[in-house]
């Protein structure tokens, strides 16, 4: 038992794909149940498993042979799940500093050079239904004002200020 417990640590460290999909597909249920009862939330649970995972191949040069596999998957989940509050810790205290305008918190975040934060947002800007997009991008990333906007779409003023409004609810409820 030991013996091939040391075996896959050592195919894992080498890169040895067909072992390491084997431990995905064997560990994964595990980690998402461990990471479900903690956060209480199936997205973000199945999120810590692939960023488990992902972690895994990215360190496997430093699996140890002196300790249980399954004991350093479960240290590297529970640092992924740190990682992850400590993140969103940060993202409150942002909101927090960030002006109560709306337009000026949408740029404070925008100048952001936070990678992680750009992806996510542009994800959540995709997200959007199509004309909620589009408008959105003429005003929020292309400069067009609302007016201008209204005369492209072919659609009063107030609905456009009504999709900007609740496109930016949208993004702050999810990016935050």
């Amino acid at each position: 038992m030991l013996s091939a417990a040391l075996d896959i640590i050592q195919e894992i460290k080498t890169g040895e794909e067909s072992t390491f999909r084997s431990i995905f597909y064997q560990y994964h249920s595990k980690l998402y149940y461990y990471f479900l009862k903690k956060s209480r939330s199936e997205e973000m649970s199945r999120e810590l498993v692939q960023l488990t995972f992902i972690k895994l191949w990215q360190f496997r040069h430093t699996l140890s042979g002196n300790h249980p596999f399954e004991l350093q998957l479960f240290n590297i989940a529970n640092s992924t799940f740190i990682d992850l509050l400590r993140r969103q810790q940060t993202h409150r205290a942002k909101i927090v500093e960030m002006p109560i305008d709306a337009e000026d918190a949408f740029e404070a975040t925008q100048q952001a050079n936070d990678f992680e934060q750009a992806d996510h947002l542009q994800s959540l800007i995709q997200s959007l239904s199509p004309v909620r997009k589009k408008i959105f991008i003429l005003s929020r990333i292309q400069g067009h004002s609302y007016k201008e906007i209204a005369q492209q779409l072919s659609i009063s003023v107030k609905t456009v200020e009504d999709h900007i409004g609740k496109a930016l609810k949208h993004i702050r409820a999810l990016f935050f």
